[in-house]
């Protein structure tokens, strides 16, 4: 373990315990209020996609999204791998709370290594269903169409931004 003495000259020592940062949100910023960004109506035949950054290796038990103005049928959210390769996702769970996180947690704990960059996806079952997504942004977001909800497949990972695609959410 690194001293005091090793941190006050320069030196970088062995890692120190620490306890990092346990919520990573997509394109590095959550939102203001809960009505930032836009009210999206999702389709039942598409996965939304957001880039999200895990700066340190993480434990990870599943992905919030800021739901919309409107709850309706279910959600399955998905984490993708930087090469677009599903490592986790969450049961089909019942959409809940109007203008409000709500987690989705995955079947086991996913052991994330950071730094790299991660992909959170999200599908619905219901056209009636709303979620906020990003207006604004450089990182990657989009959606893959032809899908089938409950249903997880690859994605080709985004490398630009989309507008009113990519969900607000956060892995935690």
């Amino acid at each position: 373990m690194a001293t005091a003495g090793q941190l006050s000259k320069g030196g970088i020592g062995p890692a120190i315990p620490f306890a990092g940062p346990t919520v990573f949100n997509t394109l590095s910023y959550g939102p203001h209020t809960t009505t930032t960004g836009t009210d999206t109506t999702p389709s039942v035949s598409e996965t939304y996609i957001a880039e999200v950054y895990v700066p340190l290796n993480a434990d990870l038990t599943g992905i919030a999204l800021l739901n919309g103005s409107a709850v309706a049928g279910n959600v399955t959210a998905i984490l993708y791998d930087s090469n677009g390769a599903p490592v986790a996702n969450s049961a089909s769970t019942a959409q809940s709370g109007t203008a409000a996180y709500q987690k989705f947690a995955f079947s086991s704990v996913y052991k994330a290594k950071g730094p790299a960059k991660y992909f959170v996806g999200v599908q619905f079952d219901s056209t009636s269903a709303r979620f906020r997504s990003h207006t604004i942004g450089v990182a990657g977001a989009s959606k893959k169409t032809g899908e089938t909800y409950g249903t997880i497949t690859t994605i080709t990972p985004p490398t630009t931004f989309t507008t009113a695609l990519g969900p607000f959410a956060a892995v935690y």
